[in-house]
């Protein structure tokens, strides 16, 4: 599979549909279109969910996941990949199929459980796509699942981190909304373990980690590394979540 040949570049996020636009892909897509990229999606999981909650799933087909993604890679000229939404362990094999030998940075997202409780999918499903991707961005919840040991500050954060890039040869960010704000990362190809840290805002704010880890996907294309695009990626989030909408009735939304 070749990717296109194209001047612009651009950035596919290979995600859920939030149709109340909090996550998912249309905040993928702002957070791209913000960063100077030309986004692109497939879509992988309709949710039923907006502010207050998630109701249900529709899974997409893996043949037509498939179909949505081999037809980007055979006319854009991609620059990175986002992973978010993915719910079963055929979706999972059918992505990590196709971007595996792609040449370009791929950040997966591990959706596992909502924050408003709903449980999506076991760890299994990432392992698969963690293996195909550079960049794995769990938050405190997830970490603990990827490394089967219990996450609880910094110091945990960092062995975790340690074990997943281990286990998945790939880079870790371990996202802080449960570590008083810090996000710990584990660089694998310098073996370096470091701490970002910035202003954090005490409320629940529905889409960070959407928009998180396709803002890092947007700076790891613009071929900053790892720490630097970390700190961005922790900047522009911070932005989003100052800004962000009161859109229905529950929780808050990010506003990139």
């Amino acid at each position: 599979m070749t990717i296109g040949g194209s001047e612009m570049k651009s950035v596919l996020t290979i995600a859920g549909l939030d149709p109340s636009g909090g996550a998912g892909i249309l905040a993928d897509v702002k957070t791209i279109k913000d960063l100077g990229f030309f986004p692109s999606s497939a879509v992988t999981v309709i949710t039923y969910q907006n502010t207050c909650g998630v109701y249900g799933i529709y899974e997409v087909e893996p043949e037509c996941i498939e179909r949505q993604i081999s037809a980007v890679l055979e006319d854009l000229n991609l620059a990175s990949v986002k992973v978010g939404l993915v719910c079963s362990k055929n979706q999972a094999k059918v992505i990590a199929k196709l971007i595996k030998g792609l040449g370009i940075p791929k950040v997966v997202d591990p959706v596992i459980k909502a924050t408003v409780g709903y449980e999506f999918s076991g760890k299994d499903v990432y392992s698969i796509i963690a293996e195909a991707c550079d960049i794995i961005t769990p938050n405190a919840d997830e970490a603990s699942k990827l490394s089967e040991m219990e996450v609880k500050d910094v110091k945990s954060a960092e062995e975790a981190a340690r074990v997943i890039a281990d286990r998945f040869g790939c880079s870790v960010v371990v996202t802080g909304g449960k570590l008083c704000g810090k996000d710990v990362a584990f660089d694998v190809n310098t073996g370096k373990t470091f701490v970002i840290e910035d202003k954090i805002v005490d409320a629940e704010i529905h889409g960070t980690g959407c928009v998180y880890s396709s803002a890092l996907a947007c700076y790891v294309a613009k071929g900053l590394n790892l720490y630097d695009a970390c700190k961005k990626a922790r900047e522009f989030v911070y932005k989003a979540v100052i800004n962000s909408a009161e859109v229905g009735k529950c929780l808050k939304v990010v506003n990139v």
